[in-house]
């Protein structure tokens, strides 16, 4: 995860930072939520959650599922909750990321049609169109995906500043 780290026991691991955000302070101090819901606002929020190939609203009923033991959970109406989750969207918000996730979103509709809609003798050119369409867009997606991983992984120092060039090559020589 980005924003917060979840540890291996599957806990919101909480230090200062944390609680110097009041959105997520907030979520962390009411009854009913704390670092749980905390925990929902990550999986749902975050570029790199184990979540992410849910689409948005999907996603929200998953993890309320998986951490609540219910679809239907209250706290996805939660006010707090929907702050904090607005809030960790805003911090985290990276423009190659948002691409993505709007590809992500629009291939999974277009998925979704093709398999509600039967071809015929009708339609037959308008799917196949639907279908080129789709090969472009996957192609683009796939770009992407290069140069977010040619990006490499997140990191980070003291102050929320990403390592210099050279901090990053030392890095990677000693690791």
């Amino acid at each position: 995860m980005y924003l917060l780290k979840i540890s291996k026991q599957g806990n919101v691991v909480e230090d200062d930072g944390i609680f110097g955000i009041p959105e997520f302070k907030s979520v962390i101090e009411t009854s009913g939520l704390g670092t749980k819901g905390l925990m929902y606002v990550a999986y749902v929020a975050d570029y790199d959650s184990p979540y992410r190939h849910f689409t948005e609203s999907e996603r929200m009923r998953v993890v309320a599922k998986d951490l609540f033991d219910n679809y239907e959970w209250k706290g996805v109406k939660n006010k707090k909750i929907a702050d904090a989750i607005k809030k960790y969207k805003e911090l985290e918000y990276d423009p190659l990321d948002a691409q993505l996730s709007a590809f992500n979103e629009k291939i999974d509709e277009y998925t979704t049609l093709l398999e509600k809609v039967k071809i015929n003798i009708d339609n037959a050119a308008d799917i196949q169109k639907v279908m080129i369409g789709v090969e472009k867009i996957l192609a683009t997606r796939r770009k992407l995906v290069d140069e977010i991983e040619r990006r490499g992984e997140r990191s980070k120092i003291a102050g929320n500043r990403e390592l210099s060039y050279l901090e990053t090559l030392q890095a990677q020589k000693n690791g």
